[in-house]
């Protein structure tokens, strides 16, 4: 049942039962996001805006899955969710999922982030959850607004690597990944999500 949940409806319920308030209210401090950021991440850009940021070291819970994009969001948040109510650690936005895809084998692989490097502690999680510190990385995003599925994201994806081709002092540099900011308390017309190839930056002769 879970799995054929919205990945908004999920987002909203995890603030709301983590934080004891209503996520509008972190809406009204904050108009874009309906949770804070980690320490020293970027906020989102405008929608359809392309550009290369740079994202700071941190950690994460992180859960894995082979299931589609749609059916994963369940199955994997409902793990982190417990994840964290676990072990006290407040929620945060984005909710970060990457997708790979190695031997003909989808694999996703969603992240809860922490909200410093100091948070908790790395290895084991609860059930199959593993907590992770990431370094520091560029990525190349771009903004969506409104409706997400895997339609979406693949031409997303498309856009992306049409400006990578136009754009050749940075290349490829990992696999591919979906940021989602908001909840259901904003409509769907509103929400934020970011797509984002890793990159590095490439001499030029």
């Amino acid at each position: 049942m879970f799995a054929r949940i919205d990945f908004a409806v999920l987002f909203f319920i995890a603030i709301a039962l983590l934080s004891g308030t209503s996520p509008a209210a972190e809406t009204a401090a904050n108009a874009k996001l309906d949770a804070p950021l980690p320490e020293g991440w970027p906020e989102p850009g405008k929608p359809g805006e392309i550009a290369v940021k740079s994202y700071p070291a941190y950690r994460s819970a992180v859960a894995k899955s082979g299931a589609t994009m749609q059916r994963a969001d369940g199955v994997l948040f409902w793990q982190l969710f417990a994840h964290i109510q676990a072990n006290q650690i407040a929620m945060t936005a984005p909710v970060v999922n990457t997708y790979s895809a190695s031997d003909d084998k989808r694999q996703v692989e969603m992240e809860f982030l922490y909200r410093t490097t100091e948070q908790g502690q790395t290895g084991d999680g609860l059930g199959q959850v593993q907590v992770q510190d990431h370094p520091q990385q560029s990525f190349v995003t771009l903004v969506v607004q409104g409706n997400m599925n895997a339609e979406v994201y693949q031409q997303s994806l498309k856009q992306l690597k049409s400006w990578l081709s136009g754009n050749p002092q940075w290349k490829l540099n990992g696999d591919p990944r979906r940021l989602g900011y908001h909840g259901p308390m904003t409509p769907q017309a509103k929400r934020i999500w970011e797509v984002q190839i890793p990159v590095e930056s490439v001499k030029m002769e």
